[in-house]
């Protein structure tokens, strides 16, 4: 039976992984004045943002799986939990600005300038937010990332 730290594991790469294909989408279909693409890069993140709720939602229960174990770090389990919530909410104005332009503008060729260049500017800060937030997480369970952080000597 998946618990929720399964749930958590599985989902959790999909908003940066999601985020970067998104924006890499996003340009191709600007570079090429593909409107279709432009539309497609709007609905994939409306569900990049999907996501973001199911990785957010499932972490309480990853939290409690993991809280306790010798390696895992309290401190780093509250940084990535404020900066994950930050990023919820900020997705969550990503997959309102996602939807209202797949429904406003699902009769036009192509997207109006102004929503072109708020997605671009929302797709190059969501993959920067979800990058960190993964960081974040990540120094959790994984003793070798703290290392690096913590001793500079340990990168030379």
């Amino acid at each position: 039976m998946l618990s929720m730290a399964h749930i958590h594991l599985l989902i959790n790469h999909v908003p940066i992984l999601g985020s970067f294909f998104v924006l890499t989408l996003f340009i191709i279909a600007l570079v090429f004045k593909n409107g279709f693409l432009q539309k497609l890069s709007l609905w994939f993140l409306a569900a990049v943002a999907l996501s973001t709720a199911v990785a957010y939602v499932s972490g309480d229960g990853t939290k409690r799986a993991v809280r306790g174990l010798p390696q895992v770090s309290d401190a780093a389990i509250s940084l990535h939990e404020q900066a994950a919530r930050y990023g919820l909410i900020f997705m969550f104005l990503v997959g309102v600005v996602s939807l209202g332009g797949i429904f406003f503008y699902r009769k036009q060729s192509i997207l109006p300038a102004y929503l072109r260049i708020t997605v671009l500017v929302l797709l190059l800060i969501s993959v920067a937010v979800m990058t960190y937030i993964g960081f974040l997480g990540g120094q959790i369970m994984h003793p070798e990332i703290r290392s690096l952080i913590t001793s500079p000597a340990a990168v030379l």
